[in-house]
């Protein structure tokens, strides 16, 4: 049965998923029925351009060797045009002790001048030279950890005199001025050493989760680099990695630009001739049992809590969409839709939110729908528990755990999976909203191969397709409960009592009947709520204090090793 509570906002909803999937930006199929022109958006809507052989002055500026990027266009009638540029090298491909070439090569393609050596455009006169055309003609970047994503917006009457006055010049001719360098390695290091250490707790827990689940492989370290490699990166590491990854081989483009004015962009790129090596070390080793990392903070206010362990399911896979269905029930990223948000915070309020993720989502506590532009080979599901009071951190440990066994155990009935399908159907208006989120898809499809099936091309179809038995069978296939990895973040002063206290069994302590606001006597649905708080703190953790690690926020970070972990506990070690 749909809960109660929620029943007419659904209802709402489903009309107006209906009406806007009527009128979506997404070219629809005329001989449709009207039923089906409502739901599933033509998969020719985006446009994949075929090289062509360049003509005889092209040949003379580039390599006959050299071939053009692949490029995708999306027509569309504002009055700008948008261009994504996914370069397919990250922070994977970052020599070993010098992680952070990647995030510094790409910021100063941008920052560290172009052109001239004599006249170079440096970062101030980029921005005088794209003021008129606007804040988004200025581009930006974001580096992740297998993929590199320019993007910026141009009036459409300024776009030849944007590619031939800036995008050619800043590809083809970057100069890295050391000065540049050494200003965007200082800004990278403050924001790990003071940001990310001291500011920010839930996004260093997010991080240090990520950081522990792949330990041992090249997706461990942040996509931004490390203290001492980001100091180790040298002019010649950015040049080397400049000429070996940023070549046409590994370059891709989207933009709603008409084909004719998508040609400059092509011939605009074309930067190298030799394929790029391949250095993702990417082996992930799954977790053996449970185990904590506690990563601590001087001044932390409450206690933040992570879960996750990788999983062998990605976009393109047929167990994705089932998966996803799933997971819309049990934990929808920034919404009171699913089942963790309900019991953990909307019935007993005990933070801000909870969530859970089958694959990578960047800037979660700043992003309310999953981005574009940070695809991975290797993914992992995740638990993202906002913030608790300190007293409460043991016993929502023990609850989020015993839901998600639960979840496992009992699986969805019919009428769960289609109420989760309604929900999922409705994140598509969010996820295809705009031209930039629908281009940052088609470059994901690249990396996915997923050409010509693209994400959002098949959202609907397949969330259709879904039923029960499929739903069930792949949580049964890839969640459990029995090799997890837990991330926490809390007082130092708190965390070794409570370490103590999770491999001891104690003190777990839930919000009393005042703090939960009951009467007296509880109303039988007050009474099953207290119920069940007791069953998840009788739920066995079964965690050993030497599986619980300790580490200060000031420590994390620092090399691509994870600190105060056991050479032989950490996961892949010995590879």
């Amino acid at each position: 049965m749909m809960r109660p509570h929620m029943k007419s906002k659904w209802q709402t909803v489903i009309a107006v998923a209906s009406l806007l999937l009527a009128t979506l930006a997404w070219g629809q199929d005329k001989n449709a029925a009207p039923a089906a022109a409502a739901t599933t958006p033509k998969s020719a809507a985006t446009t994949q351009v075929q090289p062509k052989s360049p003509g005889k002055k092209a040949a003379k500026k580039h390599a006959a060797s050299a071939p053009l990027p692949r490029m995708f266009l999306l027509p569309s009638s504002s009055p700008l045009y948008t261009v994504k540029i996914m370069v397919m090298a990250g922070s994977v491909d970052d020599p070993a002790g010098k992680e952070g070439v990647a995030n510094l090569a790409a910021h100063a393609l941008l920052e560290g001048g172009f052109g001239d050596p004599k006249n170079p455009v440096t970062k101030e006169k980029l921005a005088e030279i794209t003021r008129p055309w606007g804040t988004e003609a200025m581009p930006s970047v974001q580096v992740d950890k297998q993929t590199t994503t320019f993007s910026m917006r141009v009036p459409k009457s300024d776009f030849p005199q944007f590619v031939s006055a800036v995008l050619q010049p800043m590809f083809s001719r970057p100069l890295f001025q050391q000065k540049e360098i050494d200003r965007l390695r200082s800004e990278a290091l403050k924001n790990i050493q003071s940001g990310l250490r001291l500011e920010d707790q839930e996004t260093l827990g997010l991080q240090a989760l990520e950081s522990y689940l792949f330990e041992g492989t090249s997706l461990s370290p942040l996509s931004f680099g490390t203290v001492r490699g980001l100091k180790a990166v040298e002019r010649a590491d950015i040049l080397k990695f400049y000429r070996t990854f940023y070549s046409a081989h590994d370059v891709a483009i989207a933009t709603s630009a008409d084909p004719e004015s998508a040609k400059l962009l092509r011939m605009a790129l074309p930067l190298g001739t030799a394929p790029p090596q391949q250095l993702c070390n990417c082996n992930v080793q799954p977790p053996h049992g449970r185990e904590v990392l506690i990563v601590t903070q001087p001044n932390a206010i409450a206690t933040g809590i992570h879960v996750g362990f990788p999983i062998d399911v990605q976009r393109g896979s047929p167990d994705y969409w089932p998966l996803f269905v799933a997971n819309t029930y049990l934990g929808t990223h920034r919404d009171e839709f699913g089942r963790l948000y309900q019991e953990i915070r909307e019935t007993r309020g005990y933070n801000y939110g909870d969530y859970s993720y089958i694959e990578y989502l960047s800037a979660r506590p700043y992003e309310l729908f999953p981005p574009p532009d940070t695809p991975r080979s290797s993914q992992y599901f995740s638990i993202w528990v906002r913030p608790v009071g300190h007293p409460y951190a043991h016993f929502v440990l023990k609850a989020i755990t015993a839901e998600l066994d639960r979840f496992v155990r009992e699986g969805l009935t019919p009428e769960q999976v289609e109420e989760a399908k309604i929900k999922a159907r409705t994140l598509y208006l969010r996820y295809a909203e705009n031209v930039d989120r629908q281009l940052g898809y088609r470059l994901d499809d690249t990396f996915y191969g997923m050409d010509q099936h693209g994400y959002l091309a098949e959202m609907l179809q397949k969330i259709d397709a879904v039923n029960a038995d499929v739903v069930n069978a792949v949580i049964r296939r890839y969640l459990q409960t029995r090799n997890l990895r837990y991330v926490i973040t809390t007082n130092e002063s708190l965390a070794a009592k409570l370490a103590d206290d999770i491999a001891g069994n104690t003190n777990c302590t839930p919000k009393t009947p005042a703090e939960y606001h009951l009467q007296e006597p509880p109303t039988p649905e007050q009474r099953q709520r207290l119920d069940q708080d007791q069953e998840w703190i009788a739920y066995p953790l079964n965690i050993q204090r030497a599986d619980i690690h300790i580490v200060k926020s000031d420590q994390m970070f620092e090399t691509a090793e994870l600190p105060g972990m056991p050479a032989a506990a950490a996961p892949g070690a010995g590879k």
